[in-house]
């Protein structure tokens, strides 16, 4: 039997709800938001109205340009662990939407932030599998140029790759000085990490996650009592756990998340979007300082 899940719902029975009903509420409305991933499948039924001119963009596509918002691509999929897909998943679980006439014998999953306005933007090379620094400068700078609010990314890079791109930290200054780069909150997932090993330098060794206007989110690890003092050292301002739900793989098929530093990144982007267009609301549509912004997703 088809399955039906709302993500929305399954936030709003959290113990003590955590997530106010009034930004639930919002779905995400008024607010950009650019989902930077491995692309997705937009041909399965809760993913199809983002099927848009304009709002899906390609990093390798010919004619690419984060001036011209050129390089639109179908954003289709070709990565994927156990042929599931990355950016598929989670780009149902942010922005899953029941169609108006919803098929009946299709899965289907509904996103926490439905409502915004989302960007696509399908950030590797033209193998579809492979995902450079490079690649998310320009779905950076793009997303400036789009006047996006809010970019999540499912992805990080070793910094040491840095050397066989031939960057250096000047050219990525260059970026997140950009004035459209400043006044985005950017999310990004850390390395994912299943021992305790590891997690000592792992957002400053890393892209974007070393950047200190990044909020890194990872999963809250079952160790976390072995390593929170060098957890707590870091630049990692949310640790999500006890999460569990479905989202769609690129065939269009549910399947249980396995939640992961990525999952992580898109319920905490989620959750944002909407805070931001609640607080857009009562602000008269201004935007809030990244402090008051840390401040208010700090509460909840």
């Amino acid at each position: 039997m088809p399955i039906s899940f709302d993500w929305s719902q399954t936030i709003s029975t959290l113990p003590s709800n955590p997530v106010p009903a009034t930004w639930l509420a919002t779905r995400g409305k008024g607010v950009k938001i650019a989902f930077v991933d491995t692309g997705a499948s937009l041909g399965i039924p809760s993913l199809r109205h983002l099927d848009k001119a304009g709002r899906k963009f390609f990093t390798s596509a010919p004619g690419f340009s984060v001036a011209k918002l050129a390089g639109q691509d179908p954003v289709g999929e070709a990565f994927g662990v156990a042929g599931l897909g990355h950016g598929t998943l989670y780009a149902s679980l942010l922005a899953g939407k029941q169609p108006l006439n919803p098929p009946s014998d299709k899965d289907l999953v509904t996103g926490i932030a439905h409502e915004a306005d989302i960007f696509l933007i399908k950030a590797t090379d033209p193998s579809g599998e492979v995902t450079t620094i490079r690649h998310l400068l320009a779905a950076l700078e793009l997303s400036a140029n789009l006047g996006v609010e809010i970019f999540v990314t499912g992805q990080c890079i070793s910094r040491s790759e840095m050397q066989n791109e031939r960057l250096t930290d000047a050219d990525i200054n260059r970026v997140f000085d950009l004035p459209g780069v400043k006044k985005m909150f950017i999310f990004a997932c850390l390395k994912n990490r299943r021992t305790a090993q590891g997690w000592t330098g792992l957002a400053a060794d890393n892209f974007p996650s070393h950047r200190s206007e990044v909020f890194n989110v990872a999963k809250l690890p079952d160790f976390f009592n072995q390593i929170s003092d060098v957890i707590k050292g870091q630049n990692i301002p949310f640790l999500l756990s006890g999460f569990g739900g479905q989202v769609l793989s690129k065939t269009g098929n549910a399947s249980n998340i396995d939640f992961s530093n990525s999952g992580a990144v898109a319920i905490m982007g989620s959750i944002a979007a909407l805070a931001l267009s609640f607080s857009k609301t009562q602000n008269g549509g201004a935007l809030p300082s990244r402090d008051q912004f840390a401040q208010l997703l700090s509460n909840c």
